[in-house]
């Protein structure tokens, strides 16, 4: 597998997550310092994946490498998904492993303890292409693992310490920004309901409302 080399990894840039941050509205006083970092992979058309986890005690931007949505397409199925993604500052994110692990033996507990929303979004700058809103998620399972080009890891590849995460989600919703934009044709823009404004859920259907957590 080839991967970056090592100097590459701690390399950070403001332009990315202020992208990401104009999609999710977010100002720039409001991003810290420790969360603008630069995505460090190559990918085709410049679309990067980024994850923006809503957990109890707060909102968490993460830069996410692999995104793998593993089943959830049939009816029968559980809404599932992986991401890897370098080790960094996710606080929030790590202090919600940690509770898991503390709960590995009941699936049942990880379900009521303190479940998350998750919204994935693929974008070019800031340009959304895709977004998929998960929401009363836990994980599934954990792993830190080191990727290496076999012993060209110990020579000029180098290597990436990575986090790798299984989720399950209770529910899914796939939003399509580039028909929105087709059914909504206006030089206006501040007028154009998309999915770039699902953050605010005041202009959420009354179906995703009944299923969004603590929902009456």
């Amino acid at each position: 597998m080839n991967i970056v080399k090592t100097t590459a990894i701690v390399a950070v840039s403001v332009i990315a997550t202020l992208a990401v941050a104009a999609i999710m509205g977010f100002h720039i006083s409001e991003i810290a310092a420790d969360e603008i970092q630069k995505p460090v992979y190559t990918y085709a058309e410049g679309v990067e994946i980024t994850g923006l986890f809503k957990f109890r005690e707060g909102e968490e931007l993460v830069p996410i490498n692999v995104f793998t949505q593993t089943k959830g397409f049939l009816r029968s199925e559980p809404f599932t998904f992986s991401i890897q993604k370098v080790v960094g500052n996710t606080p929030l994110l790590t202090k919600q492993v940690d509770e898991t692990f503390l709960l590995r033996s009941s699936t049942s507990q990880k379900l009521d303890n303190n479940p998350f929303d998750v919204q994935i979004i693929l974008a070019t700058g800031p340009h959304e292409k895709r977004a998929f809103t998960y929401t009363k998620c836990f994980i599934k399972n954990y792993a830190v693992n080191t990727l290496r080009d076999q012993e060209e890891g110990y020579f000029n590849k180098g290597f990436a310490i990575v986090e790798d995460y299984a989720l399950e989600c209770k529910y899914m919703e796939m939003q399509n920004p580039s028909l929105d934009e087709m059914n909504n044709p206006t030089d206006d823009k501040s007028t154009t309901t998309s999915s770039m404004d699902l953050r605010d859920t005041s202009t959420w259907s009354s179906h995703y409302k009944s299923q969004k957590p603590d929902s009456p």
